[in-house]
């Protein structure tokens, strides 16, 4: 019987000590991603950006689905969002303001929403909503939280804030058949932090996990006891 229990014992310091690796894996290879992406993507300015696609609407405006951001979420953590849109054809408009505000200044207007962005490869899924109204020239609106207008190519940059929110593009004088190129940017202050605190838990998180499986193989009974790591060399 104590034979038995000892057995189960070492059973369940091998298999927890494999899961366990299996865990510390995953966090080191997130981590070794989110460093990589720290030091080798982000612009002279501190951003990880996309590259430049297009997004082309019949209608008057193309706005994203609601992006909800927590109120729980620190500051230091939210960063930055930059946008930089521009159109050979007329001068556009790209703006970010609260979704209901948005709902109600396309609400009776021809505009699609942009539900689903897939970046690799590029696709955009659309939902067309139909609509007469002319909303007017978004730059004469109030509501916006950022936004910025005008030929060529404008950048807006947005510092990320607790709500429910849309980022909306349009010809900057609200007429339709809207066609720009878009590049998405974010300043991630915490991501090189967070990168360096899952390689010392997924270090910490190994180290455990060889133990657990050395004690398990160890006292196994029946077995020699397994060299420890210092042992073996």
């Amino acid at each position: 019987m104590k034979e038995q229990k000892q057995r189960h014992q070492s059973t369940g310091l091998i298999v927890g000590g494999a899961i366990l690796a299996a865990v510390a894996a995953v966090a080191l290879a997130t981590a070794g991603t989110a460093i990589w992406a720290d030091r080798t993507q982000r612009d002279s300015n501190g951003y990880v950006s996309t590259s430049t696609h297009r997004y082309t609407s019949p209608g008057r405006a193309i706005a994203t689905d609601k992006v909800t951001i927590g109120s729980d979420v620190p500051g230091w953590i939210a960063g930055k969002l930059r946008l930089a849109a521009s159109s050979s054809s007329k001068p556009v408009f790209l703006g970010i303001a609260r979704q209901a505000d948005v709902d109600r200044y396309l609400e009776d207007t021809s505009y699609a929403t942009a539900t689903e962005v897939d970046l690799d490869p590029f696709k955009v899924t659309y939902v067309a909503h139909p609509g007469n109204g002319n909303p007017g020239r978004p730059a004469d609106q109030t509501f916006w939280a950022a936004s910025t207008s005008g030929g060529g190519t404008h950048t807006l940059t947005w510092k990320l804030e607790s709500g429910e929110w849309s980022l909306v593009l349009m010809n900057a004088d609200g007429s339709p058949g809207v066609s720009a190129s878009i590049s998405t940017g974010a300043e991630l202050p915490w991501i090189l932090w967070a990168g360096i605190g899952l390689a010392v838990l997924g270090g910490l998180l190994a180290l455990t996990a060889a133990t657990m499986i050395y004690r398990g193989s160890k006292s196994v009974p029946g077995h020699p006891p397994a060299a420890s790591p210092a042992t073996a060399l």
